[in-house]
């Protein structure tokens, strides 16, 4: 008889076209809270779907369209994007406040994009938990309105295919979350909930309100896909029941975990059996997938240690480990385990899974990779040595080429300890990029580490610099996701420090780059821009040998009237002022001491808040003038530059109809304050109510770009 070979892709499909119901479950415990099946529900209309599990009850329709469908091959309840169903029975106890608990759903997306809720069972704001399938970076997988929150932190699951996502939380302090795709783990996150106890459940999205009797509840973030079955626990599960619920009775490998990465040169596997009666183990291991995936139990028996040899034997049942094994770094690994029964056959083929040791390679440059060394000033490479290193050479080079294909170092035979070097250059040429890596040479038993190769450029020690401050619309709230690719990553004109408000938090000088905004608006986690981009972008030299840079320091929601009131406006010193004066001194002070820096132009976005007050908005002129009189004074530079924006006619400024008094102030300004300029808004798009959208903030730079050039051009002459 012919031995047929079946590919990991049709092995793959072949596991999942086996019926849940057909695969054995191995539960250790007790019947679920909530069971949901859609597989014996009537197509059409979803009136009620009835909880089979120990809660009793049911998920009504609550004035929405779920219907009962066969989608890709499986019966299940579609929810459309606007549809949820509510239950008329509430989440116990014991499966709220930092208590544990397991959710199995068998799920098809067809828009997983940032939150979309599938199952919910306390309401927002504050300690609800969302049962999470998008693509939300801070809270795509589990959402409770807090900071204990996640998204899909090894890959979010494959829109428009079915999956069973299985998530688990272990409770208390700091207990573990977990959450699984078709039996990979892909989040492992550490934090404590505090869900509200005494809350309905909601199937398709998350309840907002109805904390107050009195309160109308509504629903948000729903899912744009269908449920074919649900089911909740009060324990988290284990490994191996994840893996049998999963849909697979294969052996299942606990460690390394599928994909991981190591910091050890050695490791241990270890497995469980996936299915009743496995009486032994066939193990395969090695660092080549394809053998790994055809190999069989004819072959040689190789040392464990030996990854050439795949084949390691078969174990009796009761050996579900083999190691500790050595390994090399920067080298990927893959494994298999199979199950054999009674009768000496395979029972269960195992699946593939690979882990990575880690690379060994020397981090953290200085300066940092595509940033800069000022011309007449101390220039030293600097970097943190690779894990392994016993010693380690320097390469340098004009191209990223000759330093990986470069033999012999700059520098050699460092000391492991070694943490610094003297750049080996004597005179780098002025604006020209130089590129160098770390070689970690790592014990004998181990491969060389060759490095990462990083590049620096010598910079004029001119310098210009610009101020940029404000409220809300100067920190930015627009996502970074449609940026064009010219924005994205580090600009290699343009230095920026930042204080004030920031998603990051203070971000030392260093290259500008996007996500420099507020947390506010980033709702998929992938930050926030503000002005400071294009600004930058479009104020930059053309020549590699200068750079200019940026000084933001802005906050949120705050008034020139008080909050950044200028001295010589009279009353109390604004509290903001003070601290952003403080900001620029600390940002200059923190410049390399070889720039000869001078502060060149200032750009402001704010008045929004000041609609918010009568005085305020009628005193906005003469504080704006008094602001950039102060600020100049300030600095020493009596005909700085100084370029507003003028506030939008957006809905939130006009409810005192204050928007208007605030921009003719601002157009006010712009005419008597000399070398001043500003421009409109009105034509942006926003975001929600108060903020510009990215194509705006992608604008408003420019236009602060374009007013500032023009304002210098105009006193050059």
């Amino acid at each position: 008889m012919k031995r047929i070979r079946v590919s990991l892709l049709a092995f793959w499909i072949a596991l999942f076209a086996v019926s849940l119901a057909r695969v054995e479950v191995r539960a250790q415990g007790n019947e679920p809270l909530v069971s949901l099946d859609a597989s014996k529900l009537p197509e059409g209309l979803l009136a009620a779907w009835e909880n089979a599990g120990t809660l009793k009850g049911s998920f009504k329709n609550d004035g929405t369209n779920p219907q009962v469908k066969v989608v890709d091959g499986v019966k299940a309840v579609d929810f459309g994007g606007k549809d949820h169903m509510l239950a008329d029975f509430k989440a116990p106890a014991g499966i709220t406040g930092d208590k544990p608990w397991t959710c199995i759903v068998r799920v098809y997306a067809r828009d997983a994009s940032f939150e979309r809720t599938m199952l919910s069972w306390s309401n927002r704001p504050d300690n609800c938990l969302e049962i999470e399938y998008g693509s939300a970076v801070l809270w795509g997988a589990l959402g409770t309105w807090s900071t204990n929150t996640t998204g899909w932190a090894n890959g979010l699951p494959k829109e428009k295919q079915w999956h069973t996502l299985v998530y688990t939380y272990h409770g208390g302090k700091d207990g573990e979350f977990q959450a699984w795709c078709d039996g990979e783990m892909r989040v492992s996150k550490k934090f404590s909930l505090a869900t509200k106890a005494d809350r309905y459940f909601v199937l398709g999205a998350c309840m907002t309100g109805g904390d107050n009797p009195n309160d109308k509840p509504g629903y948000t973030h729903q899912i744009d896909g269908a449920l074919a079955s649900v089911k909740i626990y009060d324990r988290p599960m284990k490994p191996v029941e994840i893996w049998n619920v999963s849909g697979f009775n294969s052996a299942c490998q606990t460690a390394p975990l599928r994909d991981a990465i190591l910091q050890d040169v050695s490791t241990t596997l270890k497995w469980e059996a996936g299915a009743r009666d496995v009486v032994s183990f066939d193990v395969y291991a090695g660092t080549d997938r394809a053998a790994v995936e055809k190999a069989d139990n004819t072959q040689p028996v190789g040392k464990p240690g030996d990854w050439r040899s795949v084949f390691k034997g078969n174990l009796a049942a009761a050996r579900t480990e083999l190691g500790p094994l050595p390994l090399n770094v920067g080298t990927t690994y893959y494994w298999r385990v199979d199950q054999r029964d009674s009768a000496g056959k395979v029972a269960q083929r195992g699946v593939v899974a690979k882990f990575s040791v880690e690379t060994g390679n020397a981090t953290d440059p200085a300066p940092a990779d595509s940033y800069i060394f000022v011309e007449g000033g101390k220039q030293a490479l600097q970097w943190k040595p690779g894990k392994y290193a016993v010693k380690q050479n320097v390469y340098v080079g004009e191209s990223a080429e000759s330093v990986l294909s470069a033999k012999k170092p700059a520098l050699a035979d460092l000391p492991a300890t070694a943490l610094s070097a003297d750049l080996p250059i004597k005179s780098p040429v002025l604006g020209k990029t130089y590129y160098w890596r770390v070689e970690s040479v790592n014990p004998d038993n181990l491969s060389v580490s060759p490095g990462v190769v990083w590049s620096f450029r010598t910079v004029s020690k001119e310098l210009k610099v610009y101020l940029l401050g404000g409220q809300s619309n100067a920190v930015g709230c627009a996502s970074v996701a449609g940026l064009p690719e010219n924005l994205k990553g580090p600009q290699k004109g343009t230095i920026v420090f930042v204080r004030g408000e920031c998603k990051l938090g203070p971000y030392g000088w260093a290259s500008l780059r996007e996500g420099l905004g507020s947390a506010f608006g980033d709702r998929d986690g992938i930050g926030t821009i503000g002005p400071e981009l294009t600004f930058g972008v479009n104020m930059a030299p053309s020549n590699p040998d200068q750079v200019v840079a940026i000084l933001k320091c802005a906050w949120g929601g705050t008034n020139l009237g008080a909050q950044w009131r200028p001295p010589s406006a009279g009353g109390t010193t604004g509290e903001l002022y003070t601290n952003f004066v403080k900001a620029v001194h600390e940002g200059m002070t923190a410049l390399d001491p070889a720039f000869e820096p001078e502060i060149a132009g200032m750009i402001w976005m704010q008045g929004e808040s000041d609609t918010g007050d009568t005085t305020m908005a009628n005193d906005y002129a003469k504080n704006l003038t008094c602001f950039i009189n102060d600020v100049r004074a300030e600095f020493k530079k009596p005909d700085m530059p100084f370029v507003l924006a003028q506030i939008n006619k957006a809905p939130a400024w006009e409810t005192k109809n204050l928007g208007v008094v605030v921009r003719a102030a601002e157009e006010e300004v712009a005419k008597t304050v000399p070398h001043t300029a500003t421009f409109p808004t009105d034509d942006y798009k926003m975001s929600d109510p108060w903020h510009y959208d990215t194509a705006g903030y992608v604008s408003l730079g420019e236009r602060f770009a374009a007013a500032m050039k023009e304002l210098e051009q105009g006193a050059e002459k």
